[in-house]
């Protein structure tokens, strides 16, 4: 199988004369923050997933710290619009800042305001709060506006790549409420914003008519990530039995898109050849994945999803942290692994060179062989472990939320 979605395919995507603007070039490693403005603040409208930002991974993880984020600046006026019930359950749960933001609340269901939005184009944005300039939508989706400009979120394309999915039933579901999504947007969106300028080329790829209204904001690293494990951390290693046991990190859980074949193809060699480590998968993992990990004996632990403090105590004590995912519109775990300390090798493929920016070593994403020699090389090389633990953590310390929300909000600003 050919690697998937590598640099070359950017290259051909240019060569067939489907480039995004200049405006996308994800300078080096991450915008400079500017000082806020001191005109009239923007008001912005975040559109926000509330069951996404608890335990969140991902996706989620972006749409809070974003929003935090925005919320933050002298130079925005910020509210929540979002689901009832979903307000109601889950700011318990999150606490501050959440509990103080202001909100617009509907009580129809989620998934059902969403498709009245789709199919009416109603209620508009501006009934919930009239005074708003932007409309941002913190994950795929579609609030309609009558005067207010309509930025989204748009992490990846990986739904319209040939092998970034097993293509089952629920894919082609999916596949289809993307497709009519992104012909949405195409048509009414102000700005999409995507994570990575891979991303923006394969959107691009995929919906030429996005083209000029791409623009790239990387994710960054939550500030807890550069700082000592916290007690929390300490107790849940302890608790695992692995504060004095070595182990490899695999922070994706076992699915077709993270690699699983090939993380439970190499596992028996890694293990055989390290008789004291263990593997650590952590998030959750694909029912058919995790029962043949199982089979594998109980040096492969499956984790499954854990709380930030144990994810970070996690990433800090792992001796190497893999993350081999063929298809990534970013691939954060690269970065929030750096941000401790800790060597990292990932896939040549996607996103992932990108962001890793030379501070990572990459293998070709399907080659088991290539992977194992880069992890051994982590494991028996100390010299190269510390060169990786100094780059990594310059390379991740210039991704931060706030550089990501000052840019943010520079977009914002040419729209108005």
């Amino acid at each position: 199988m050919p690697e998937l979605m590598d640099d070359r395919a950017a290259r051909a995507s240019r060569a067939a004369g489907v480039e995004a603007s200049s405006s996308l070039s994800l300078v080096s490693a991450a915008p400079t923050s500017p000082e806020a403005t001191t005109g009239s603040p923007v008001h912005v409208l975040a559109y926000v997933h509330l069951r996404n930002i608890h335990g969140s991974t991902g996706a989620g993880r972006v749409a809070r710290q974003l929003t935090e984020h925005l919320a933050a600046r002298t130079d925005v006026r910020l509210r929540i619009l979002a689901d009832a019930a979903d307000q109601s359950r889950i700011l318990p749960l999150v606490g501050e800042p959440w509990q103080s933001f202001r909100y617009h609340s509907f009580k129809t269901e989620t998934s059902r305001q969403q498709a009245r939005w789709f199919l009416l184009n109603q209620p508009k944005a501006e009934s919930f709060w009239p005074e708003a300039d932007i409309v941002f939508c913190t994950g795929e989706s579609y609030v309609p506006t009558t005067r207010a400009r309509l930025v989204v979120t748009v992490h990846d394309a990986a739904f319209f790549e040939p092998r970034a999915h097993r293509q089952n039933a629920a894919f082609w579901r999916q596949r289809l409420k993307w497709t009519l999504l992104f012909r949405r947007l195409a048509a009414r969106a102000d700005m999409i914003h995507t994570v990575s300028q891979f991303s923006a080329d394969r959107l691009t790829h995929y919906f030429p008519a996005l083209a000029s209204r791409l623009r790239v904001v990387p994710n960054a690293v939550t500030p807890h990530f550069f700082h000592p494990v916290p007690q929390a951390g300490r107790e849940f290693l302890r608790d695992q039995g692995l504060r004095d046991r070595p182990f490899a990190l695999v922070p994706g859980g076992l699915h077709f898109r993270k690699n699983a074949d090939l993380i439970l193809a190499a596992a028996p060699r890694l293990l055989e050849r390290y008789p004291d480590l263990i593997l650590a998968i952590v998030n959750h993992s694909d029912p058919q994945y995790a029962a043949r990990a199982a089979a594998l004996g109980p040096r492969v632990r499956l984790l499954g999803f854990v709380e930030e403090e144990a994810l970070h105590a996690l990433y800090a004590t792992a001796r190497v942290v893999w993350f081999p995912s063929l298809y990534e519109g970013f691939g954060l775990p690269v970065l929030e692994a750096m941000a401790t300390g800790t060597p990292v090798v990932a896939s040549r493929a996607s996103s992932l060179p990108e962001i890793a920016g030379g501070a990572a070593l990459l293998a070709r994403a399907t080659d088991v062989a290539d992977h194992l020699e880069q992890i051994f090389r982590v494991l028996d090389e100390p010299a190269l472990a510390r060169e990786l633990r100094g780059r990594g953590c310059a390379r991740a310390a210039l991704f931060t939320w706030e550089r990501s929300a000052a840019l943010l909000k520079q977009h914002f600003d040419t729209l108005l």
